[in-house]
C-alpha cells in the first residue's frame, strides 16, 4: 500500500459539534431570534466573544462524549465493577444448562472418571414410552476392572444417574444406564521400520493409534490454550460448564460398529519410523485374524470394540529393518503405551482455572468526566471574569457589571456542569443498586473551577438537588435504564403490563428488575432446568419457577408456584395412562387467594407469563387452587417428593398425585 505524502485536511464534524459548525449555528440562531440588526459580527463584539467561548466549551463536552463505553464505567483506579453494573464474565454468562444430547454427553464425560465415551438415545414418544426419557450407554476405560461385575455396573450407573438428575431439563428423565460390553482385539502383522527411533517406541505408538481408532476416546483441551490459539470466549464457554477442559462437538464421536484394516493402515503409515507395512490384521479373543470388525450383529451402542495389548513376551507384530527382525519386548511396549495413554488421560482430570479470563476483559481508562473548568477562565482579562478578576481600584459599578456577566454566564455553565456530572454518574445510573434515588444529577461549580462562583449561588447543594429533582421523572427513567440492561441478555420484564392493574408499581418494578439482574446469569443458564429430585432442598422446576416468581413480582424465598412434571409420575412397571399424559407436560399450580392472585387481570398476566417462558415443546396446564385445594395438593406433592428423593418405589404416592391432577382437570373442563 502506497504511503500518503500529505496530511489529510480536517473535515467538519458530521454532527456539527466542531467549533466552526457550532459557531455558524450560533450566528444563525442569534439572527433568527434578534431580527434584522443585532451585530456586525466582528470579534470586538462581546456577544461574539461570549458565543465563541460557549462554542469552545461545547466542543469540550462533545470530546468527553466520545470515549469508549468502558471508560465511562471505570472508577478512579481504572477498574470496572462488573457485578455492580450487572455485567457478567464470559465464563458466567455464556455457559448454560444442557440443552442438546451432546451437552449431556459432555457433562458425563467431564464428571464421571474412567469413561471413554458415552451415547444417549432420547425417546421421541410412542405407544409404550413417553417422550423425554434418556437411554444412556457408557463405554468404560480399560482401566476399570471386572466391568461385567453387577456392583461395578451399579456404581457407574449411579454416578451417571446423579449427573442427569442434577442437570436435567423440564420433562426429561433417565430411562436406564447401560454399560457397553467391551470386545477386545489386538494386532498381528509385519512392517518395515526406518530411522533411529527405538522399535518399542514405534510399536507402542502403532498400538496406541489402533486403540484410538477402535475406542475413539473423546479429546479434552485446555480452555486457555484454545483461547490463546484464537478461539473466542463465546465459542469456548457455549454449552454446559466443563471444569476439566473444553470438549468440542466434533470430537463427540458417534457409536461405531464397523472398522477396517485399510482405514487403520492410513493412520499407521504416518507414524514416524514406519516405512512399509507388509500385512496387518485385527485378532479377536479366539485368535482369528480379521481385516474387518463388524459389530452390526450386536445391538447398537451396547457393545464396543477396544484394543488390548496381547499377553505375550514377544510382539505379535514383527518389526524389520534391512531384512533383519528386531526383537521387541512387550514389557517395553507396554511401558511406552502407558506413557502415551497417561498423557491423554491426565488432560481429562486436570481441573481448569479461569482466572485468566479476567485478562480478556476490557481495560478502561478513568477520564474524570465530571471535572468542570469554567469557560470564563478563557475570556480576555478586560472582562474581569477569570482568576485575575476586576482590579481593586476599579469603580464599584465595574465590579457589579463583571459580577452580573459572571452570573449570566453561570446559567449556561450550570447546564454544562450538570451534563458532565451526569456522565460521571453513569456507573451509578446503570448499576443495580436499589436506592440511587435520582437519575438527573447536578454539581456546584466551585471556586477552583471559577473564582468567585460559590458566592453567586443563592441555594445550597441540597436545595439545588430539590430543584433538579423536579425535572427528574425517576420512575420512568430508572425503569428504562433497567430495561436496557435486561435487553443486553435478551430479557424483558412482564411487569410493564401491570400498569393498568396497580396504581403505584414503579418502585416495585424497579426492585424486581434489580432482583432479576442480580440473578441474570443463573436465570439464563437454568431457564429450562428442572429440580434435582435426589436432593431434599432442591426447588421444583427451579429455572422456570425462579423466573416466574421474579417476573410476576412474587416475594423471594416464598414458593408461591408449584410445578409438577408428569414424566416423573410414570409408574415403574409402565404407563398406567395414555403416554401423552406423561410426555412433555407439566402442571403449574398457583394459590388463587393470596395477594394479587385474587385479581382476574393478574391471573391472566400470570398465565401469559407461563406460556411465554415455558419451553416451546412443553405443554403447561395451569390451575388456580383455593386454600383447601392447595393444602390437599401440597400433602400429595410433599409425600411424592419425599418418596422420590429416597429412590424408593414412589408409585403409590405418584398414583395419588396423578388422580388429584386428573380431578382438577375434570373440574376445570366442567
Amino acid at each position: 500500500m502506497k504511503e500518503r505524502s500529505h496530511i489529510l485536511k480536517i473535515q467538519p464534524d458530521p454532527d456539527g459539534l466542531d467549533f466552526a459548525g457550532l459557531r455558524e449555528e450560533g450566528f444563525r440562531l442569534s439572527q433568527e431570534i434578534s431580527g434584522d440588526v443585532w451585530s456586525d459580527y466582528n470579534l470586538h463584539d462581546p456577544g461574539v466573544t461570549i458565543l465563541e467561548q460557549l462554542c469552545y466549551g461545547l466542543t469540550d463536552l462533545a470530546y468527553r462524549s466520545g470515549f469508549d463505553a468502558k471508560d465511562y464505567l471505570a472508577s478512579p483506579d481504572g477498574k470496572i465493577d462488573y457485578s455492580r453494573l450487572a455485567l457478567c464474565r464470559p465464563d458466567e454468562i455464556f455457559s448454560c444448562s444442557p440443552v442438546t444430547v451432546n451437552d449431556y454427553r459432555k457433562l458425563i464425560l467431564n464428571g464421571v472418571p474412567n469413561v471413554d465415551n458415552v451415547w444417549i438415545r432420547v425417546s421421541a414418544g410412542n405407544s409404550v414410552e413417553p417422550g423425554g426419557l434418556h437411554h444412556i450407554h457408557v463405554q468404560l476405560s480399560d482401566r476399570v476392572e471386572d466391568q461385567e461385575n453387577p456392583g461395578v455396573k451399579k456404581a457407574y450407573s449411579d454416578m451417571v444417574g446423579k449427573i442427569l438428575a442434577a442437570n436435567r431439563n423440564l420433562c426429561e428423565d433417565l430411562a436406564c444406564v447401560m454399560i457397553a460390553r467391551r470386545i477386545p482385539y489386538h494386532l498381528r502383522g509385519s512392517m518395515e521400520i526406518e530411522g533411529g527411533r527405538a522399535p518399542a517406541s514405534i510399536l507402542a505408538e502403532v498400538c496406541f493409534e489402533c486403540a484410538n481408532y477402535l475406542g475413539r476416546r473423546v479429546a479434552v483441551h485446555s480452555h486457555r490454550e484454545l483461547y490463546e490459539g484464537g478461539k473466542s470466549l463465546e465459542e469456548l464457554f457455549t454449552g454446559p460448564y466443563t471444569e476439566h477442559g473444553y470438549i468440542a462437538d466434533e470430537d463427540l464421536h458417534p457409536w461405531a460398529g464397523h472398522f477396517s484394516i485399510p482405514e487403520l493402515l492410513g493412520k499407521v503409515i504416518r507414524i514416524e519410523g514406519v516405512r512399509k507395512i507388509e500385512y496387518l490384521f485385527f485378532v479377536d479373543g479366539d485368535g482369528n485374524e480379521l481385516e474387518i470388525i463388524d459389530l452390526d450383529g450386536e445391538e447398537e451402542m451396547q457393545a464396543v470394540a477396544c484394543f488390548m495389548l496381547p499377553d505375550t513376551e514377544e510382539s505379535p507384530v514383527g518389526l524389520f529393518k534391512g531384512g533383519k527382525r528386531y526383537p521387541v519386548s512387550m514389557q517395553e511396549v507396554a511401558a511406552e503405551y502407558e506413557r502415551l495413554d497417561y498423557k491423554i488421560r491426565s488432560q481429562r482430570y486436570r481441573k481448569s482455572r479461569f482466572d485468566w479470563v479476567g485478562s480478556g476483559l476490557p481495560e478502561a481508562q478513568y477520564r474524570n468526566p465530571g471535572e468542570y473548568y469554567s469557560i470564563q477562565n478563557h475570556f480576555p482579562d478586560v472582562y474581569g471574569l477569570n482568576h485575575h478578576g476586576v482590579p481593586e481600584s476599579a469603580p464599584q459599578r465595574r465590579k457589579a457589571q463583571a459580577a452580573q456577566l459572571k452570573a449570566y454566564l453561570m446559567l449556561f455553565e450550570q447546564i454544562m456542569a450538570n451534563f458532565l456530572q451526569g456522565v460521571e454518574e453513569i456507573p451509578l445510573l446503570f448499576s443495580r443498586e436499589e436506592e440511587i434515588g435520582k437519575t438527573v444529577f447536578h454539581q456546584h461549580i466551585g471556586n477552583d473551577a471559577l473564582p468567585g462562583a460559590e458566592e453567586l449561588y443563592l441555594a445550597d447543594d441540597a436545595e439545588m438537588g430539590r430543584i433538579v429533582a423536579g425535572f427528574d421523572d425517576y420512575g420512568d427513567r430508572r425503569n428504562r435504564v433497567l430495561d436496557y440492561l435486561l435487553s443486553l441478555y435478551g430479557e424483558k420484564f412482564s411487569q410493564n403490563s401491570m400498569q393498568h392493574l396497580f396504581e403505584d408499581v414503579s418502585g416495585e418494578k424497579i426492585r424486581n428488575k434489580i432482583a432479576f439482574l442480580g440473578q441474570i446469569a443463573e436465570t439464563g443458564r437454568d431457564r429450562f432446568a428442572a429440580f434435582n429430585y435426589r436432593k431434599p432442598d432442591s426447588e421444583n422446576g427451579m429455572g422456570l419457577q425462579r423466573k416466574l416468581q421474579i417476573l410476576l413480582g412474587l416475594p423471594a424465598g416464598e414458593s408461591h408456584v408449584r410445578i409438577v412434571e408428569h414424566i416423573l409420575l410414570r409408574p415403574s412397571d409402565g404407563p398406567a395412562l395414555p403416554v401423552d399424559f406423561y410426555g412433555y407436560r407439566i402442571s403449574v399450580i398457583f394459590p388463587s387467594r393470596e395477594g394479587r392472585m385474587d385479581d382476574a387481570g393478574f391471573r391472566k398476566l400470570a398465565e401469559e407469563t407461563v406460556y411465554l417462558n415455558c419451553p416451546a415443546h412443553v405443554h403447561p396446564e395451569i390451575f388456580w387452587l383455593d386454600p383447601e385445594q392447595f393444602g390437599q395438593f401440597d400433602l400429595h406433592f410433599g409425600r411424592w417428593r419425599e418418596e422420590k428423593r429416597k429412590a424408593n418405589n414412589a408409585d403409590d404416592a405418584a398414583r395419588h398425585l396423578v388422580h388429584f391432577l386428573l380431578e382438577l382437570g375434570r373440574k376445570k373442563d366442567a
